[in-house]
C-alpha cells in the first residue's frame, strides 16, 4: 500500500513586532495577485492591468532598498545574462529588429521586477508571506469559476472567446475555457501555479485539499493537456521527494526522481498510443465535445507541435545564433516549446540560460527543503518547487518563460526560501523548533 502524504495542517503563529511589517509593500503585493489574472485588458505598450502594480512595487521597493540601505541579492543573474547576450547576437543576427528589441526591453523589464520583488518580499513577516499566498489561492479559485463556466457557456461570452473574435463563434455545447485570460493556455499555466501556491499555505489539509480539486477542475475547463499532466507529475514528485527526503534515505530520493522522470516519459508514450477508437473499445463515450476540446485534442496537438518543430528546424539550421527572439511570430506564430524557442530563435547560448535558470530554481527549492528544520516549512518551499517543476514541463507543450504567473512564482520561492534560512539561522542553537505562521 502506498504511504499517505504525510499530514501537514498546523498553522504558524506570527510573532514578529508590529512595526516590522511593511503594510505598503504587503498592500501592494496583494493588489498586484488581485489583478494578475485580468489580462484580457490591455493598456498602452502592451502592458496588462497587472504592470501598474508592478511598477509601483518596484520603485517602491528600490526606493525602500535604499532607505535602510539593504543588502541585495541576485539570484538567477548568470543564466539571464546568458539569455540576455544570446537575444542580443541574435538580434544582431536575425531580421525582425524591431520586434527583437522590442522583447530584449521586455525580458530586461521582468529581471528588475523580479529581483526588486525577491528583495522586497524577503524582507516580510512570515504571516504576510503566508496570507499573501492564500489570497492568490482564493483570487485563483475565482478564475477557475470563471474557466469552467466558460467550459459550460455559461455567463459572459469573453469567459469561452478570444479578445481577437469580433463575435462568438461556438457551435458546440462544451469549449475550451479561457476565463478572465486571452487565451485557455495562460489560464491553464496560471491555475497549475495557483495550485501550488495554494499547497503551500498554511490552511488545513482538508481544505488545501478541497481547494486544489476546484483548481484543478478549472484547469480541466481549459482543456490545456499539458498543464493538467505537468500538475499531477509535479503533485507526484512534491509527495515523494518530501516524503524521502526527510527519511533521510538519499537512494530513495534520488530514485525516486529518476522513476519520475521514466513515468512521465512513459506517460506521453502511452498517450501517443492512445486514439479515439482505443478508447471507444473501452466504453469511453470519444464522440461528445467535451472529449473533443479535452483528451481528444492531444495527438492532433501533438502533430501539430511537431511539425511546427521541424519547419522551425529547417530555418534555424540556415541561422545557427538564432534568428532573434520572438521573430517567429512575425513568420508563422508560436512555436509552442520553450525549449525549442529558446534554441531557435536565441542560439545555443539562449537555450543553456533557459535550463541553467530552470535547474537552478530546482536546486535551490531541494536544497532550502533539506536545510529547514521545521517540516512544514521544508513542504512549502517544495510546493512551489514543484510548480517550477510542472512549468517545466509545461513549457514543452507552450511557451511560458515570459508569462507574469511564472515570474512571480519564482519571486515567491526565492523570497520565501530566503526567509525561512534567515529565521533558521536567527533562532538559538539550542532551539528545535521554529515559530509556525497563523
Amino acid at each position: 500500500m502506498a504511504r499517505a502524504l504525510p499530514a501537514i495542517t498546523a498553522p504558524y503563529h506570527a510573532h514578529q513586532a508590529a512595526d516590522s511589517r511593511d503594510k505598503i509593500g504587503f498592500w501592494l503585493s496583494v493588489l498586484l495577485v488581485c489583478l494578475l489574472p485580468i489580462e484580457r485588458m490591455l493598456i498602452p505598450l502592451n502592458l496588462k492591468p497587472a504592470d501598474l502594480t508592478l511598477v509601483l512595487l518596484t520603485v517602491y521597493g528600490l526606493l525602500k532598498a535604499l532607505r535602510v540601505r539593504q543588502r541585495l541579492v541576485f539570484p538567477l543573474l548568470v543564466p539571464f545574462w546568458l539569455i540576455l547576450i544570446s537575444s542580443l547576437i541574435a538580434t544582431l543576427a536575425g531580421f525582425a529588429h524591431f520586434e527583437n528589441v522590442v522583447v530584449v526591453v521586455q525580458e530586461i523589464y521582468l529581471f528588475i521586477w523580479f529581483i526588486v520583488l525577491v528583495n522586497l518580499l524577503k524582507t516580510f513577516p512570515l504571516y504576510d508571506l503566508d496570507w499573501l499566498m492564500k489570497i492568490w489561492s482564493l483570487v485563483a479559485c475565482l478564475e477557475a469559476a470563471t474557466t469552467l463556466m466558460g467550459m459550460m457557456r455559461i455567463g459572459p461570452s469573453m469567459f469561452y472567446t478570444k479578445p481577437t473574435y469580433d463575435e462568438v463563434r461556438v457551435a458546440t455545447d462544451f469549449v475550451r475555457g479561457v476565463g478572465t485570460y486571452a487565451n485557455s493556455n495562460a489560464a491553464a499555466v496560471y491555475l497549475s501555479v495557483s495550485f501550488f501556491v495554494l499547497l503551500a499555505t498554511s490552511w488545513p489539509l482538508w481544505l488545501r485539499s478541497i481547494l486544489g480539486i476546484w483548481i484543478y477542475a478549472g484547469m480541466f475547463g481549459t482543456g490545456s493537456n499539458g498543464a493538467l499532466i505537468s500538475t499531477l507529475v509535479g503533485l507526484m514528485a512534491l509527495a515523494i521527494v518530501h516524503s524521502s527526503m526527510k527519511s533521510h534515505r538519499g537512494i530513495l530520493l534520488w530514485g525516486a526522481l529518476v522513476s519520475i522522470g521514466l513515468g512521465s516519459v512513459a506517460s506521453v508514450l502511452l498517450l501517443l498510443g492512445v486514439s479515439p477508437s482505443l478508447l471507444s473499445n473501452f466504453g469511453f463515450d470519444v464522440s461528445g465535445d467535451l472529449f473533443f476540446h479535452t483528451a481528444g485534442r492531444f495527438s492532433h496537438s501533438l502533430e501539430s507541435r511537431l511539425s511546427i518543430a521541424r519547419w522551425a528546424w529547417n530555418i534555424y539550421s540556415h541561422n545557427p545564433l538564432g534568428i532573434g527572439p520572438n521573430s517567429f511570430s512575425t513568420i508563422e506564430g508560436s512555436l509552442h516549446n520553450d525549449y525549442a524557442a529558446f534554441l531557435f530563435e536565441r542560439g545555443p547560448l539562449g537555450l543553456i540560460g533557459w535550463v541553467w535558470m530552470i535547474g537552478a530554481m530546482l536546486v535551490m527549492s531541494l536544497r532550502t527543503a533539506n536545510k529547514l528544520i521545521d517540516r512544514f516549512q521544508s513542504w512549502q518551499v517544495l510546493a512551489l518547487g514543484a510548480a517550477v517543476l510542472a512549468c517545466a514541463i509545461n513549457a514543452f507543450t507552450h511557451e511560458i518563460s515570459h508569462m507574469r504567473q511564472v515570474w512571480l512564482l519564482m519571486v515567491l520561492l526565492f523570497a520565501l526560501s530566503y526567509a525561512l534560512l534567515s529565521l533558521q539561522e536567527a533562532r538559538p542553537p539550542n532551539s528545535n523548533r521554529l515559530d509556525r505562521i497563523g
